[in-house]
């Protein structure tokens, strides 16, 4: 099957974002996200005055950020070329994502574009990506790379005048058939570097034999680790659950730490670093008879284990000295292949849900999910099942983002996204032992639902009445949704009718179709954003900060609701009848 095969059969995102179907698809495969519906609600800038911005997705969890502009070619012929003006339209982008105050940026992306220049000014965004993306040929149009080429000179210019005091590397990239079916490869398989090349390794090494697997054990020099990662960028992690994180301050103190032992004791870097392991298609050694030493050729290569020690490598100037552990791997099982990249990885912090994902709370959480086949919960656990796309794939950070929002921590559901799994208190206040999986889809479910309506808002555009605009308003600043989640859990007891004793209790009485949920939830938010949007915006107004102010506002919208209830009983008389809070 082919990446076009694949996105084909994604009705359900071709449906709902049209022409901005492959931007999303394109972020879903690069970054491997689960829920991209969720990563859209917030990205997603296409529209008037988005300054050429389709799309602005910002992690800083992994230092990454994407500015993109997308182009989608309905009836193809041969010989079809990437329009270039979609590829300069991303100077345009640019100019005002690094030239510009936010103040002085149009409302519809002055809170990505601040929060993108708060991230960077704090050394959480490392790299910065422009992509133009489209579904026809790359590099059939040689004016697209010209454009593509200035506008990186240009931005890494505006980078350095804006934040000289920090290290931001931006690039610009031709994102067409090439590119996503690279893509979509590498997220079924897992080496997508397959040329053979010469190891500059010592003199010797040693192999050894497994059942279903070989591997050859030697050192490397740092030279030409760092020359592979030149030459392939994070083509060469292909197979590895995170790429190189960069050396910035919040979360890679051990990259630094690799950066100053090859700078200051290259000699001693073989004893102190773990190393690298890499799975390759096949490797050969031949023995030179006068000197005795091996030579190692290797076919194909992607490390699996190490990417911080490939990065904060090759970041450094002179490495020749330095020799890096390293053992090739060959295996044709893919069961096996899974193992190994798994185990490989358990003894790194990958990312903070790793270290919950085998506790009894995730444990339990994932056995009460398999009753509900629709829908796939991996309660933070990465190992050997991909489930099918046809599945309501649940994001355990969009799950833990949700409960802690609707248990009132809206704040830190939307700055500390990763203390909700790292944090001790924190975690255990998220997914406390009385949590079920019934539960977890009632709020899920209510996420989506935000989602969706925001999307239908977008969608009418000019035809948006002016109380619509205020919804469509607040709703577009950061924060908002977790903000709103919060308010929508204080006003529960309005919808019901009745006093709900235990919130953690509140569930849909069918669980079986995830869908229908988000319509009743529609229903709810259709009652209660025009109320929310006016009282709720000023909370979020330059993102949301205080829990305090986002309290206080919250009870003075579930105070309004509760007091004209019996005027809007009507609108949601059937809620009773679907959620079950015993």
């Amino acid at each position: 099957m082919s990446y076009k095969d694949d996105f084909e059969s994604r009705s359900t995102l071709l449906n709902t974002y049209g022409n901005n179907a492959l931007l999303l698809y394109a972020l879903e495969l690069r970054f491997e996200i689960a829920d991209i519906f969720s990563v859209a609600s917030d990205a997603l800038t296409d529209g008037g005055e988005d300054k050429k911005c389709d799309l602005i997705y910002i992690d800083q969890d992994t230092g990454i950020a994407v500015i993109a502009q997308g182009y989608m070619k309905q009836k193809m012929q041969e010989g079809d070329l990437a329009p270039e003006n979609k590829a300069s339209d991303l100077n345009t982008a640019a100019v005002w994502v690094f030239s510009q105050e936010p103040e002085s940026v149009p409302e519809r992306i002055r809170d990505q574009v601040r929060e993108l220049q708060n991230a960077i000014k704090d050394d959480l965004i490392s790299t910065v990506y422009f992509w133009y993306v489209h579904n026809l040929n790359e590099k059939n149009n040689p004016k697209v790379r010209e454009e593509l080429t200035a506008m990186q000179i240009n931005s890494n210019a505006a980078v350095k005048t804006l934040f000289p005091e920090n290290k931001v590397d931006v690039f610009a990239i031709e994102v067409g058939n090439e590119t996503i079916e690279k893509w979509y490869n590498a997220s079924s398989s897992q080496i997508t570097v397959v040329e053979k090349m010469t190891v500059d390794t010592v003199k010797k090494g040693f192999e050894l034999v497994g059942d279903k697997w070989k591997a050859y054990v030697t050192a490397v020099t740092a030279d030409w680790v760092k020359e592979q990662y030149c030459r392939y960028n994070d083509d060469i992690f292909s197979g590895n659950p995170r790429t190189y994180l960069g050396s910035g301050k919040k979360k890679n103190k051990i990259n630094l730490g690799i950066i100053q032992t090859i700078t200051e004791q290259p000699n001693n870097f073989w004893a102190y670093n773990n190393g690298i392991t890499a799975l390759v298609n096949d490797y050969s050694i031949e023995n030179d008879l006068n000197t005795g030493e091996e030579k190692l050729t290797i076919s194909g290569i992607t490390i699996i284990n190490g990417a911080q020690t490939t990065g904060a490598v090759s970041s450094v100037t002179e490495v020749e000295k330095a020799l890096i552990p390293i053992r090739f791997i060959v295996c044709e099982d893919s069961s096996i292949i899974n193992e190994i990249i798994n185990n490989n990885n358990k003894q790194n912090e990958i990312i903070a849900s790793d270290l919950r994902s085998n506790d009894k709370v995730q444990n339990r959480l994932r056995n009460e999910f398999k009753k509900y086949t629709n829908l796939f919960y991996s309660g933070g656990r990465r190992g050997n099942e991909r489930p099918s796309r046809s599945r309501e794939i649940l994001d355990p950070y969009v799950v833990a983002q949700s409960i802690s929002a609707f248990h009132g921590e809206c704040v830190t559901a939307y700055n500390s996204r990763n203390d909700l799994w790292s944090n001790d208190r924190i975690y255990a206040n998220t997914f406390p032992d009385q949590l079920t999986a019934e539960h977890i889809i009632f709020t899920y479910s209510l996420a989506r639902a935000i989602d969706i309506y925001k999307l239908d808002l977008q969608v009418k555009g000019e035809e948006r009445t002016e109380a619509e605009e205020q919804q469509y308003r607040f709703l577009g600043k950061r924060g908002a949704k977790m903000l709103f989640i919060f308010a929508m859990s204080k006003c529960m007891e309005s919808f019901l009718g009745e006093k709900v004793r235990d919130v953690w209790s509140l569930k849909f009485c069918d669980n079986s179709n995830f869908d229908v949920n988000v319509e009743y939830w529609k229903k709810m938010i259709k009652v209660i954003m025009p109320i929310a949007s006016t009282h709720l915006e000023s909370v979020v107004k330059d993102g949301l900060k205080s829990q305090e102010a986002s309290n206080s506002a919250v009870v003075t919208v579930a105070g309004i609701l509760a007091a004209i209830q019996g005027v809007v009983r009507t609108e949601f008389a059937d809620i009773k009848t679907v959620v079950n809070f015993s």
